[in-house]
C-alpha cells in the first residue's frame, strides 16, 4: 500500500513526510526523495545514489526500489540539509520510526 502512495508523490505520518519527485533532462529521468520534518518545518534530502531512468517510469521504479531497500534495512539513509550539513540524529530517529511502521506493513 505504501508503494502506491509513494508513486503518487507522498508518504507521511504525524512526524514526517516523504516526497518523491522525478525530473527529466537530456533523456534521463532523475528521481529525488526528500524528507520534511513537520515539527521543525525543515526539508532534508536523501544523499543516497538512486539510479536515473531512461524514462519516467524507470526513474520511478528506481526510486521505489531504493525506498523499499530502506524499509527492509538493506540501505542506510544519508539525510542532508545541505551538501556539507547532515541531518541531526533526531531526524534519523523519526525516519527510523516511520520505516518501522512501513516494515510492519511489508511483513503483512
Amino acid at each position: 500500500m505504501w508503494r502506491e502512495k509513494l508513486k503518487q508523490g507522498f508518504l507521511e505520518n504525524d512526524e514526517i513526510m516523504i516526497e518523491l519527485s522525478i525530473g527529466g533532462e537530456c533523456g534521463e529521468w532523475f528521481p529525488s526523495i526528500a524528507l520534511y520534518d513537520k515539527e521543525n518545518d525543515t526539508w532534508y534530502y536523501f544523499d543516497n545514489d538512486i539510479p536515473p531512468g531512461a524514462d519516467q517510469e524507470e526513474g520511478l521504479r528506481n526510486a521505489i526500489e531504493f525506498f523499499e531497500k530502506l524499509v527492509i534495512g538493506l540501505e542506510i539513509p544519508v539525510l542532508k540539509l545541505s551538501p556539507l550539513k547532515e541531518a541531526p540524529q533526531e531526524v534519523y530517529k523519526k525516519l527510523t520510526r516511520f520505516l518501522e511502521g512501513l516494515r510492519d506493513e511489508y511483513k503483512s
